[in-house]
């Protein structure tokens, strides 16, 4: 096995492995409002949590007080119409509302509403500018009710674009298409796909990572993470991704539906719209509830500033010894795998080198401390 094999190996490895791993502090918040039995989507913005309902509804965004559930307040968008609103996101200036519902595959008028975050701070009523697209591979419009490959449920901001996730009814796999993220009419790009042998329902992109939300055949709710050590680009699935269940935290039959991050903590919002269903005669109702949970490699991976003059590594990949060029003093070296989790920690400084002979094949992290109380953070891979 050659050397790009190797590190091409390791990196979906370093992806793959948080499946493997619980999430971090994962709870119950509180249940949502009635006014949002049918949440679809999640954002956390000026310290509260907006939400809408996926259909049925008028064009409403629901601000909800992020300490205890209460409805502050509904800001209807005036030039909207809620179809089958799906999800919602943002970047630094505006917030995006995908009304991308697609459950029979034959909408031709799909949009994402594109609302000024001073405009929705400031009034009840706002003016959303329009961005509307189809697929550019869908030549099939007619009604197929849950069985078309063209439905959505995600859109995530990226870079200049925006990217949507279908819910794909037909192989339960998820395809990327994506559009720019200025107002206008588009044919939606295909860039990415993977089998999620489940239906992603809600996205969440920050810090360099994704997280998706979703269920199964089972109504097994899930999560999916693509992590740092994906490929460049908007093919995001290229370098592997992982699934982690979350049937012991939510419940088999909990439709799961929006996620959200609150930047800079590492802390993520999840919700789950009201749901009943008769299993043996028996009737089980799900209310609409909001979850929390840590990324707990928050922290380690993604404050990664180099504190240090002219830090370098050799040989890096390496087999055993590991040497570190610096110019100051270090007085601690910890060494931390690709979960986040402290593995070694040493105050002895043996000539800026480094034991990891006895480590397994991975990517991993060393974490120098100097005697001026600065750290630094520099990524190893391990052969």
């Amino acid at each position: 096995m050659n050397l790009r094999i190797i590190l091409l190996f390791l990196i979906i490895t370093a992806n793959s492995v948080f499946a493997q791993n619980e999430i971090s502090n994962f709870k119950e918040k509180f249940d949502l409002p009635n006014q949002v039995k049918e949440t679809s989507g999640l954002l956390f913005l000026n310290g509260k949590i907006i939400t809408h309902n996926d259909s049925g509804d008028s064009a409403n965004l629901y601000e909800i007080d992020s300490l205890n559930g209460s409805l502050l307040r509904t800001v209807s968008i005036n030039n909207a119409s809620n179809i089958d609103w799906e999800d919602i996101t943002e970047d630094e200036n505006h917030i995006y509302i995908g009304d991308i519902g697609n459950n029979n595959g034959n909408r031709n008028d799909l949009t994402i509403y594109k609302v000024l975050k001073t405009d929705f701070k400031n009034n009840t009523s706002v003016t959303a500018e329009k961005i509307s697209f189809t697929y550019e591979d869908q030549t099939d419009f007619t009604n197929k009710p849950n069985s078309s490959n063209f439905d959505a449920e995600t859109i995530v901001i990226f870079g200049e674009s925006i990217l949507i996730f279908t819910k794909n009814w037909a192989n339960f796999e998820t395809n990327v298409y994506e559009i720019p993220k200025l107002e206008g009419n588009y044919s939606a790009k295909k860039v990415s796909t993977a089998n999620v042998e489940g239906l992603i329902t809600g996205g969440s992109y920050k810090s360099d990572r994704f997280y998706l939300t979703g269920y199964d055949a089972t109504f097994t709710p899930f999560l999916i993470y693509i992590g740092f050590n994906r490929k460049p680009g908007s093919d995001i699935f290229f370098s592997g991704f992982s699934k982690i269940s979350l049937e012991n935290e939510m419940g088999k039959g909990s439709q799961i539906e929006g996620i959200t991050n609150i930047e800079n903590t590492g802390k993520y919002y999840i919700s789950r719209e009201f749901f009943t269903t008769n299993q043996n005669g028996m009737q089980f109702t799900f209310p609409q509830k909001l979850y929390e949970f840590f990324d707990f490699t928050f922290h380690l991976l993604s404050i990664n500033k180099n504190n240090f003059n002219n830090l370098l590594l050799q040989p890096n990949p390496v087999k055993d010894k590991l040497t570190f060029t610096v110019s100051v003093e270090i007085t601690k070296i910890e060494i931390y795998n690709s979960l986040g989790k402290l593995i070694s920690k040493t105050n002895k400084n043996l000539n800026n080198k480094v034991d990891v002979s006895g480590l397994s094949s991975g990517i991993y992290f060393l974490k120098l401390h100097s005697k001026n109380n600065k750290t630094t953070i520099k990524k190893f891979i391990k052969l």
